[in-house]
Order: C-alpha cells, then sequence, then structure tokens
C-alpha cells in the first residue's frame, strides 16, 4: 500500500493528503490518527486546511473494509469513537477547512467532508454512505447531512447506501468546477477565507458549532458574549482600523 497522509505546510496552508491510490485512498485506523494530529496541532502561522486525494482522481472510499473485518464485535464502540474523534478534530478547527472532492468521496470519508467548512468538487465528484449495506449505521457528522440537503434527501442517502453523482445533491458543494480549474477555484477561496484575523475566524467557527448545538435564544446570548470577547483583542481594533483606511482610499 502507499503511505499514510501526507501533511504538509506551505505559505500558511495545512494540506492534508490521502494516499492509497491503489483502495481508493481507503483509510486505515492509523490514518485517522495522522489527520486528526494534523488538524488538533496547528502552529500560529498556519490559516487554513485543506484536505485532498491523491492523484486526484478519488477522495477517499471511506474506511478500509479490513478495519471492520479485523474488529473484534464488542469493539465497535471504541472503533466509532476514533472515528468521530478525527472527524470531530476537522470540524472544530480553529482554521478554515477545505474538502477538495474529486472522483469517490463515501463513507467516513464523505463525513470528514461535510465536516469540513467549505468543499470544492470536480464534476466528477460523487458522494455516499454505504454502511448500511454493510449491515452498519451512518453515524458521526452523518448527522449534519440533512443541514445540507434536507432531512427526505438524507433519509434516502442514508437508508438506500447509494452513491449519488454532485449534480444530485448540488447543496452539498460550495462550487462545482472542470477538473481543470479545481486548483484555481481553491486558491480563491483560500484567500476570501484566510482574509480576515485568524482570531475572529476561531471565534466565528465556534459560534457556528454553538448555532447547531442549542436553541435560538442561547445562541444569541453566547453570540453577545464572543463579540465582546472579540472586539476587545488588539488585532480587531487593528483590523477595523485597517478596513476605514482602506475605505477611505478607495472613496
Amino acid at each position: 500500500m502507499s503511505g499514510q497522509p501526507g501533511v504538509r505546510d506551505d505559505a500558511g496552508i495545512r494540506r492534508i493528503t490521502l494516499d492509497r491510490a491503489e483502495v481508493a485512498n481507503a483509510l486505515t485506523l492509523d490514518d485517522l490518527t495522522v489527520i486528526e494530529s494534523a488538524a488538533r496541532d496547528l502552529p500560529d502561522e498556519i490559516r487554513a486546511i485543506v484536505v485532498l486525494g491523491a492523484a486526484r482522481k478519488v477522495f477517499s472510499a471511506g474506511m478500509h473494509v479490513e478495519t471492520f473485518l479485523n474488529t473484534p464485535p464488542d469493539e465497535g464502540r471504541a472503533l466509532i469513537e476514533r472515528v468521530g474523534s478525527c472527524v470531530g478534530a476537522i470540524r472544530l478547527a480553529p482554521v478554515p477547512t477545505v474538502a477538495v472532492v474529486e472522483g469517490h468521496c463515501l463513507g467516513a470519508a464523505f463525513e470528514l467532508a461535510l465536516a469540513c467548512d467549505v468543499r470544492i468538487c470536480s464534476t466528477a465528484a460523487t458522494f455516499g454512505l454505504p454502511e448500511v449495506r454493510l449491515g452498519i449505521p451512518s453515524v458521526v457528522d452523518a448527522a449534519l447531512l440533512a443541514e445540507y440537503v434536507g432531512l427526505g434527501k438524507a433519509k434516502e442517502m442514508i437508508l438506500t447506501g447509494g452513491i449519488y453523482p454532485v449534480e444530485s445533491v448540488p447543496a452539498i458543494a460550495n462550487a462545482v468546477v472542470p477538473a481543470a480549474e479545481i486548483d484555481g477555484v481553491v486558491e480563491d477561496m483560500l484567500r476570501a477565507l484566510t482574509s480576515p484575523t485568524r482570531e475572529v475566524v476561531a471565534a466565528q467557527k465556534s459560534l457556528f458549532e454553538t448555532w447547531l448545538n442549542v436553541g435560538l435564544a442561547e445562541g444569541i446570548e453566547v453570540s453577545k458574549q464572543v463579540f465582546g470577547e472579540v472586539f476587545a483583542l488588539p488585532v480587531t481594533q487593528q483590523a477595523i482600523a485597517a478596513y476605514e483606511a482602506g475605505r477611505r482610499r478607495k472613496a
């Protein structure tokens, strides 16, 4: 097999590359550890994370079937805790996360992509949660699917275990472009996502998590508290001043 996911930092961007082309970049438990560590251990200079498949023909087929075959029946909870910890690290990363999806994006890898803030897809991207075909439920960040496609479509996708071309579930993608154009679209998105201060992005991402997990009234109250804390930061005052100076120059 090829190696574990590659992790490379360049110009403030951390790229996590899924790299087992001979098995459609299927993931092992050790791979999950690498991905989770890359998402949690972020130097201050890292402004965004990109997750992509090696060779760009497939994102990932999800967990390697040998993982399920080799896990004793009474250790299923421990297995899915490993998956949840990895996917949760991507969802909760304090910087923007971008999944670059070409070809199949299935199972736990689909959950990983759903956990990312943005998904840039080629026209050949396909999505699916085939777990039911193995007799196991789709869990973890599959819970986010209804937020994107609606409850009815999410039930269809999960209960059939089918594979869906991106054009049939367009709400999953932030952009769908030919493969030849995908790198340029990703770079444009990264420039936009890394333009705000790292502090405000981290705060805003924490609020998205709050809004998903609490009621409206509590979410509003937490938002006001976070606003006050971020507003008081020196970097925020510098950003406001820089914005106003730029506005005046353009006037």
